[in-house]
């Protein structure tokens, strides 16, 4: 390119000026149109730097559009949760301002010419820049771009037919990473610059359908849909168009009196119909899919076609292992795919508006939308105390007249583009950015944009210029108290502190009946899956149908945002916060999601998958209860299957209509097997959910006769006996003169005996409210030490106590092992009684068994639940079978490694491999199992699963009572019931060697 870089004009320092942006053309509908338009993306010119003047401008190399510099070898992501990373500011952001400088050659369609001489408009669309852009053409300022996952447009008519050397024009996009917009873009996510969505230019024909208002309604008392489709022009202007539907035969001019179009198929998430339509004018015609449906807030009750919604969903950012915040199209096809197939019927948009394909891909496929503006300044509460002295709040966006212009125009402009949408059904102005006359206004400007749709902002803590009352990770009983009506004292000052903590002068008495009360309630997000977790989704989904108010909620979060990288050690690695040498980061905070980076569903999924379910399911002993959870189908699209044999055949069983709302007894074959498994399957297709998919399994175990289905050894008893040197024999096991375990058969075994540590989850490390890791280790749990106390033979027994103790403190635990056996294995009953003085307020991470055993079976094979992970408070969806599962599978290869894989009710297991020898395990009560090629110390020591290292070994691990795993890395702690509480455990397993 012969043309040289835009001049540095250090004065204009159009990064920092508010309002934001400059020459953009004001907001409207992403639409389909038959326009012509020319795609930009492709390979660029780019210059890096470091001022965002452009001053120091290195060597030009080619990059990706779209695409994020950090991740194409120019800087580094950074993440952090709450904090800028820049100082705040306000306007201003420091000099060494990351800086791209994209360029490329334009060469207007010659079939634009004559279109462009009867006054087409040429129009530069940027889909997506972060955090700000200076735009030119020729060496010719543009403007000024502001939003960074806002559609900006610019009229650059002018500037494309002008004269040209050889008809090229240069395109100049100077993109600066920190900009005003950042102290606005505060969002949970990477920090990455650049041009990340596409870019286009677009032909705009004389008498063209620059806009397009439309409202598809449903009226659920007649079944009737009315239709109101007004086009307007470049400048606001009603344009006479003609709307054709052809399903529905209709036909007629637009404008903005609704007209009937007859008897309809109505939207909803249970039933996705769009209506194919058509809107022209003599020079474009514009494709749509309309979805009929009427959203309205009726008192207490969130409506869709007249009936109560649920909402059983997920927050979703954009993110990939690869390319960041860039997308991949295949993956918002794979994620909306992955929701319907485990049962969520909703998504909000965190934080911002999505790619808008993903929008119509939630279109088609049946998901209600919370669409969400571009907005968060969560560290303006850095260097306060959240939610209690205010301090940054006050200067905050949400209250600050400066920022006013541009987030009520940020909020018009992403409703503009979408509203065409049938699948949102709520707007959200964004997200933890406190309350004030600024964040009014701007769900005001969003009300007047789009009157059809209720308006939701978690931070209107008291609902009282929003439609739909909503908080983050109330605590079930706090969402109780929201469902029942009436907040206790304790929680009217809770939530009166929270919004003092805005800055905002709240009275005494204010939570006493707040609209809020009267609204419909929603977690917009509740449950957070980072790592092993969410806990209790069973209990908080029961609330919704207890409380007619409460219509569910959104889960944190959808995706694990690492990215792929090397660690120091040359390991493939999924990078988080600290990895690309950030000095101020969050840690793995980022990795959070229901699916790993790679999207594998991790087994939260499939816990909210079972609890998420539209259809209950509960067996006993000869019934199942079936409840129709959907709001508008009855169950004729699936089929039930009956298994009294552990799932190893399953039988039709006849369902009778279940119309929505209803529940009914389903009486099922009397046996005398054990287990009885009921599960529902589709019959057909229906979108992204093959047919014969389960949408939910649920089961009956009889304890007593699951005991006796175990085959007791026929086998005489053996006696123990003493070596010279102290160990002991008994049956084929032998130990030594410690009295552990050290061999079955010819099995060696390793680091056998009680163990009360399992490696933290993500919930119960530092940064959380239950920062259980520190405490644990600094009693020193993970390292206990064990004396023998006594080792003697009582009859046909060997009896060892032993003493687990702990450095520094005289907390620890008493063990009683007593063994048996004959010529076939070995048994043993073990009790543990932890000391009596134990902290109340310290739960034990776990009680039960470990051992290794170096010949390295890689092959599992077990009775008890699955097929995945489960621990007290999650597990939802697995039911008990026979389950066979290599090594590998068996383990959850969370971003940060921690307990994972546990088998819950397991009375059966055998662990084969290639070198011959097997194990066999019986436990009659059920335990806890998991299988790793790795010690609890290395799954406690690394940072990174692509760090871990296999020791050669499979170690076992037998629990038999365990911490549950809860929300606590942000959300509540787990329940009562999951809490495991230093008390006496007692347990019995049986080992035997067997022939591979």
């Amino acid at each position: 390119m012969s043309t040289p870089l835009p001049s540095a004009d250090r004065t204009d320092r159009w990064w920092e000026e508010l309002p934001a942006g400059r020459n953009r053309l004001r907001g409207r509908a992403h639409l389909h149109t038959d326009a012509p338009a020319l795609n930009l993306d492709g390979t660029w010119e780019f210059r890096y730097g470091t001022r965002a003047d452009g001053s120091d401008l290195g060597e030009s190399a080619e990059i990706a559009v779209p695409g994020l510099w950090q991740l194409q070898g120019y800087g580094a992501p950074q993440y952090t949760n709450v904090i800028y990373p820049i100082p705040r500011d306000v306007p201003h952001v420091p000099d060494e301002n990351p800086t791209g400088h994209y360029s490329r050659t334009l060469t207007v369609p010659e079939e634009w010419t004559e279109q462009l001489a009867g006054g087409a408009r040429i129009l530069l669309r940027f889909q997506g820049v972060d955090s700000a852009a200076k735009v030119w053409i020729d060496g010719t300022e543009i403007g000024v771009t502001a939003g960074s996952r806002l559609t900006q447009e610019f009229d650059v008519t002018e500037a494309l037919t002008a004269e040209a050397p050889h008809g090229e024009h240069r395109l100049d996009v100077r993109v600066v990473q920190w900009s005003v917009n950042t102290y606005v873009e505060d969002q949970d996510m990477w920090w990455a610059s650049g041009i990340f969505r596409s870019v286009d230019l677009l032909l705009r024909p004389v008498g063209g359908i620059h806009d397009l208002v439309t409202d598809a309604d449903f009226d659920p008392a007649t079944g009737e849909g009315a239709l109101r489709v007004t086009a307007l022009d470049a400048d606001g202007a009603e344009l006479a168009a003609t709307v054709e539907v052809p399903d529905l035969g209709h036909s007629a001019a637009t404008g903005a009196r609704a007209l009937s179009v007859g008897e309809v198929r109505p939207w909803s998430a249970e039933d996705p119909h769009l209506y194919d339509a058509t809107v022209r004018t003599a020079t474009e015609t514009v494709t749509l899919r309309l979805g009929f449906r009427r959203v309205e807030v009726d008192g207490e009750i969130f409506r869709v076609n007249g009936e109560r919604i649920v909402f059983r969903g997920v927050n979703r950012h954009e993110a990939d292992p690869v390319v960041g915040r860039t997308q991949h199209l295949q993956n918002q096809d794979l994620d909306v795919a992955l929701m319907k197939q485990h049962n969520l019927n909703a998504v909000r948009t965190s934080h911002y508006p999505p790619h808008q394909r993903f929008l119509d891909v939630c279109d088609e496929a049946g998901l209600y939308v919370i669409c969400e503006g571009d907005f968060e300044t969560h560290g303006f509460h850095a260097d306060s105390t959240w939610g209690e002295d205010g301090t940054g709040a006050a200067e905050g966006p949400a209250q600050n007249p400066l920022f006013e212009e541009s987030l009520v125009e940020r909020s018009e402009r992403f409703v503009l583009r979408d509203r065409h949408h049938a699948s949102i059904v709520m707007w959200s102005i964004g997200n933890e950015a406190a309350s004030g006359p600024v964040a009014e206004a701007m769900v005001a400007r969003v009300r007047e944009t789009d009157p059809t749709r209720p308006v939701i902002y978690e931070q209107d803590y008291a609902a009282e210029y929003v439609d739909v009352f909503s908080l983050m990770y109330s605590s079930i009983d706090e969402s109780t108290q929201i469902g029942e009506r009436s907040l206790s004292p304790e929680y009217q000052d809770k939530l009166t502190r929270m919004l003092r903590g805005f800055a905002l002068d709240v009275p005494e008495g204010h939570f006493a009946d707040p609209p809020a009360l009267h609204k419909p309630f929603l977690w917009i997000e509740y449950a957070h899956a980072m790592g092993n977790g969410a806990g209790s989704l069973e209990e908080y989904m029961a609330l919704t149908e207890k409380y007619p108010a409460l219509h569910g909620g959104f889960i944190w979060e959808w995706i694990d945002h690492g990215l792929e990288t090397t660690d120091a050690e040359g390991n493939r690695i999924y990078g988080y916060g600290g990895d690309f040498g950030e000095r101020l980061h969050d840690g793995n905070f980022v990795a959070d999601g229901l699916v790993l980076p790679d999207r594998t569903p991790s087994p939260a999924l499939l816990d909210a998958k079972h609890h998420y379910s539209p259809v209950g399911l509960e067996v006993s002993p000869g019934t199942a209860r079936i409840v129709n959870r959907y709001a508008f189908s009855d169950l004729s699209h699936l089929r039930a299957e009956v298994s009294v044999d552990a799932q190893a055949s399953w039988q039709e069983l006849e369902l009778p209509t279940i119309a929505p709302g209803e529940s009914v007894e389903v009486a099922l074959p009397a046996h005398e097997g054990a287990t009885t498994t009921v599960r529902l399957l589709t019959r057909e297709a229906q979108g992204p959910v093959p047919a014969g998919h389960t949408i939910v399994a649920a089961d009956h175990v009889d304890p007593a006769r699951l005991r006796a289905a175990l085959t007791p050894s026929a086998a005489a008893a053996a006696a123990p006996e003493q070596g010279e040197d102290g160990s002991w024999s008994l049956g084929p096991a032998r130990f030594d003169d410690l009295g552990r375990l050290v061999g079955l058969g010819d099995l060696a075994v390793e680091g056998a005996g009680v163990d009360l540590y399992r490696a933290p989850v993500d919930n119960e490390r530092a940064r959380t409210r239950a920062p259980l890791e520190a405490r644990w280790k600094r009693i020193g749990l993970d390292h206990a030490r064990r004396r023998l106390v006594e080792i003697s033979a009582e009859g046909s027994a060997l009896l060892v106590r032993s003493r687990l103790g702990l450095d520094g403190s005289a907390l620890g635990a008493d063990v009683t092992e007593r063994w048996s056996g004959d010529a076939e294995g070995v048994d043993v009953e073990v009790t543990v009684t932890p000391s009596a003085f134990w902290p109340e307020d310290l739960p034990l991470p776990r009680i039960g068994w470990t051992f290794a055993l170096p010949s390295a079976p890689d092959e599992v094979e077990y009775e008890g639940f699955g097929p995945h992970e489960s621990y007290p408070d999650t597990g939802g969806g697995t039911t008990f079978a026979r389950w066979s599962s290599s090594l590998a599978e068996f383990q959850v290869p969370y971003v940060f490694p921690q307990e994972n894989g546990n088998r819950a009710g397991v009375v059966r297991a055998a662990l084969r491999g290639a070198a011959g020898a097997a194990l066999a395990l019986e436990a009659p009560d059920g335990l806890g199992l998991a299988v790793r090629p790795w010690s609890t110390a290395e799954l406690d020591a690394r940072a990174h699963d692509g760090a871990l290292r296999p020791d050669g070994r499979t170690w076992v691990t037998l629990s038999a009572a365990l911490q549950g795993v809860g929300s606590a890395a942000c959300g509540p702690e787990p329940l009562p019931q999951y809490v495991l509480s230093a008390r006496e455990e007692s347990f019995r397993f049986r080992l035997a060697p067997t022939a591979g």
